[in-house]
């Protein structure tokens, strides 16, 4: 012990704020990062050297929640822990969660938002989507009219909806009469399914 605090005084051994890999310490997935493009070589004809990286390691903040989210939908197109939209509730306190739009009278008004997961328009009269928020979805019939003065607004990822409750054979939609995007979410979000 008294050896190795001696050999630490002489610079001998050198501190890091980040422990060495091959330590068993715990890494996020920011470390990892930030350690494979440090450890990452082109192969080509020469090899090479072997040069340690520790000394380049960084101490750098652990991720946020939003950016865990954004990184997963960046690469698995899901974010099994939660949704987009559990974290935007909070900025959008006047829209009516999914679960619950279902149980509201024909007629009634209502603001839904929710990532697009699906775009369709089978005939000339309607469009039709699908928001998804953290606790299901909430299917959407645009009307032609509407669809001509919103259409370059419903390409958004993520859309806020004001409507009405329309019951009919069973089905539950929301008739849209204003649309707007949802903004300052980043780029990292899954890409809705359209179909014609």
């Amino acid at each position: 012990m008294v050896e190795r605090a001696a050999r630490h005084r002489r610079g001998g051994a050198q501190s890091h704020p980040y422990p060495p890999s091959g330590t068993g310490a715990l890494h996020t997935r920011r470390d990892t990062k930030w350690e494979i493009g440090l450890r990452y070589r082109r192969t080509g004809a020469q090899l090479a050297l072997p040069l340690p990286v520790e000394q380049d390691m960084a101490a750098l903040p652990e991720p946020t929640a939003w950016e865990t989210m954004e990184g997963e939908y960046r690469t698995m197109g899901i974010h099994p822990r939660s949704h987009l939209m559990a974290y935007l509730r909070d900025r959008l306190p006047d829209v009516t969660p999914s679960a619950e739009v279902w149980g509201l009278a024909d007629g009634a008004d209502v603001r839904v938002a929710g990532l697009v997961v699906r775009r369709q328009h089978p005939s000339a009269t309607a469009y039709f989507l699908t928001l998804e928020d953290e606790l299901g979805h909430t299917p959407v019939v645009v009307w032609a009219a509407t669809y001509k003065r919103y259409r370059h607004v419903i390409r958004a990822p993520v859309l806020l909806i004001t409507g009405n409750v329309s019951h009919r054979e069973g089905t539950m939609n929301v008739v849209v009469r204003h649309v707007e995007p949802v903004e300052g979410l980043g780029a990292a979000l899954p890409p809705s399914k359209d179909w014609r």
